[in-house]
């Protein structure tokens, strides 16, 4: 997206109530500015006329109707019982984000408020995320804390099957290499070789369209350090929309993938690319959220998850049994790019680098 930023003021009717100086360093860090041109407008009293807050919802509905249960995503915000949230903001993040911000008390019980983030959390997320916040993970001193997790648990087109998985060697660099777990199947999936850089790029749809699952393997010549630094989303874009992404009869060789990224805080990671304001007590201003304004984010917390495996059947209606002839051998035991994409929305939901399987 590019760079700049649209500062323009809403006519006082229409402005957001929690649009101010410190959201609009949020903005140009979060390149929002991108959304704001396209968005379409509204006439909600919680609507700015730039239409970026219904854009998003749209884009997390969508997301969220056509990914099923392969997808569960949930975001939170938790503030200190001396800062009550204002009933016009409650009204305008359920509306718009269907989210109940919540005030907690961090400064006198801080392990039960702890342990409520955490039940939160294991509720929206079926489970699949517990014991989110570790024990000391919040001090008595936290004002505002952010919270955002997603899992991705994927459903093939063409499912693995335990009884194809055996143990291979999976090329670390070109000295070492370690044992994994290496599922196989075979069908039919788009597939490209691009010449710059040296690459084979695989499509793994999902069972019913919604999702696919891209594989970035470089070839013997070009490393995984080379393609990380030139791939752009424009690029990758290019490779699964070009006409040369060709329905080819497939042998793919997969290591089980059970990834976890957890960020205990990403203030001091957000306030490296300029978004400062809200982490400090005589920039911010949040007079939109709470009475007051003094409010300040004190952590942001994230985790994501995601998984890869067989789907533990011995046979699946869905998974290609027969023979095909001649067919390509995708073979990924070196290391990888991998993305997990929302067809529809054309969203990046995941992506990655794995060297060590």
């Amino acid at each position: 997206m590019p760079n700049s930023v649209n500062t323009r003021e809403c006519p006082p009717s229409r402005k957001v109530p929690y649009l101010t100086g410190s959201i609009k360093k949020v903005q140009k860090v979060l390149y929002l500015n991108e959304l704001m041109r396209t968005a379409n407008s509204s006439n909600s009293t919680c609507e700015q006329d730039t239409g970026v807050h219904s854009h998003i919802q749209a884009l997390l509905s969508e997301i969220i109707k056509s990914s099923h249960s392969q997808v569960l995503m949930a975001s939170g915000m938790f503030a200190e019982e001396a800062y009550p949230f204002l009933p016009k903001y409650l009204d305008c993040i359920e509306q718009l984000y269907k989210l109940k911000p919540e005030n907690l008390d961090f400064k006198n019980n801080i392990e039960e408020a702890r342990l409520q983030i955490n039940s939160w959390i294991e509720n929206k997320t079926k489970g699949e995320i517990k014991n989110l916040l570790l024990p000391n993970s919040l001090t008595s001193s936290d004002e505002l804390v952010l919270v955002n997790v997603i899992s991705f648990r994927g459903t093939w087109k063409y499912a693995f099957q335990k009884d194809q998985t055996t143990a291979m060697a999976f090329r670390l660099d070109e000295s070492q290499s370690k044992p994994v777990q290496m599922m196989r199947l075979q069908g039919h999936f788009k597939l490209d070789s691009i010449t710059e850089p040296r690459v084979q790029v695989l499509e793994v749809p999902d069972v019913e369209g919604h999702l696919s699952m891209v594989i970035v393997l470089p070839r013997e010549e070009a490393g995984l350090g080379q393609v990380t630094n030139e791939i752009t989303y424009e690029k990758l874009s290019n490779w699964i929309g070009s006409a040369n992404m060709k329905d080819t009869a497939v042998v793919l060789y997969l290591p089980q993938l059970r990834l976890h990224g957890y960020y205990e805080d990403l203030t001091s990671i957000l306030a490296a690319l300029g978004m400062t304001d809200v982490f400090n007590h005589s920039r911010t201003n949040l007079s939109g959220i709470t009475a007051g304004g003094d409010l300040r984010v004190s952590k942001i917390i994230h985790k994501a998850m995601l998984e890869v495996i067989e789907t533990g059947s011995e046979f699946t209606l869905n998974n290609q049994t027969s023979k095909f002839e001649n067919p390509e051998l995708f073979k990924v035991d070196h290391p990888f790019l991998f993305f997990i994409l929302h067809k529809e929305t054309k969203m990046i939901l995941f992506y990655g680098r794995v060297c060590n399987p």
